[in-house]
């Protein structure tokens, strides 16, 4: 039985979390505080494994996927793309009070959307949407207020500006018809956030949010990592990441319009150096 690209990455991560565990206990609780960590660089081996929903309108054609029980039977039944998706890598870097993190994800993922055509009136007819890409971040954030106590409680708010390049290839059969999605959008984002890290000894919780705009196509992005230190050197983090993307185009002269919603947990091991 094959099996799925992303359980081969997950369960990768989740190796290389126990090794790391096992090598580097040896350290006192002291030295694995994040108040006390000197090493500017962080990288990362993030996995992210989300769900897709979303509405999509394409010449005569309206599409909108709920997550609703119809959805996921017939997914199940129709679907062989499976699911893909999975972070590239992240890296970042803190130098007194600036902050630069880049990161990047790409893969594929699937879903069962309903759609109603008005030419025909047909009514939960179902369709496979599939979604491929990449797309890479650099930010660049200033720290403009910190507050720390004695018993290594610290939190920072760091502001950022940066940019976000799009590249998606969208497609789907429409059913009993002769047409087919097949839209590649792909532009760059200027974008504005905030990151906030929370920081009590061995345990750091980190908040992050940017939103990207470009003409009428827009994106926001909210993601959340709870990391735990393990030595030094290493740190484990589980997570949860949304981002939402909105395009507008032509498609063979037809105009298509997508908001897409991408949302799951995510797993992953840092080393700082």
């Amino acid at each position: 039985m094959k099996v799925p690209n992303y359980k081969k990455y997950i369960f990768t991560t989740v190796a290389l979390i126990l090794v790391s565990t096992i090598v580097c206990c040896q350290n006192s609780n002291e030295e694995k505080y994040y108040t006390n960590n000197n090493r500017k660089w962080l990288a990362e081996i993030p996995i992210w494994v989300p769900s897709i929903r979303g509405q999509l309108s394409y010449s005569d054609f309206d599409f909108s996927s709920s997550g609703s029980r119809e959805e996921k039977d017939f997914k199940r039944l129709n679907s062989d793309a499976g699911l893909e998706f999975y972070f590239v890598g992240r890296i970042s870097v803190k130098y007194n009070k600036i902050w630069v993190q880049a990161d990047a994800f790409a893969g594929g993922v699937s879903s069962a959307f309903s759609y109603t055509s008005i030419i025909n009136n047909n009514e939960n007819e179902f369709v496979n949407i599939r979604v491929k890409g990449v797309i890479p971040r650099f930010v660049l954030g200033h720290s403009i207020w910190e507050k720390s106590t004695k018993n290594s409680f610290k939190i920072e708010l760091i502001p950022y500006i940066g940019v976000r390049y799009v590249s998606l290839n969208l497609q789907s059969d429409v059913f009993d018809t002769d047409n087919k999605i097949d839209a590649r959008p792909n532009r760059f984002e200027p974008l504005i956030g905030l990151y906030a890290p929370f920081v009590y000894k061995r345990f750091k919780l980190e908040v992050q949010f940017d939103y990207g705009l470009n003409e009428t196509k827009n994106s926001w992005a909210i993601s959340n990592r709870y990391r735990y230190r393990i030595s030094k050197l290493v740190d484990v983090q589980l997570g949860w990441n949304f981002l939402s993307l909105n395009y507008e185009g032509i498609i063979d002269e037809e105009k298509i319009e997508a908001t897409m919603r991408l949302f799951g947990p995510s797993v992953g091991i840092g080393f700082r150096f």
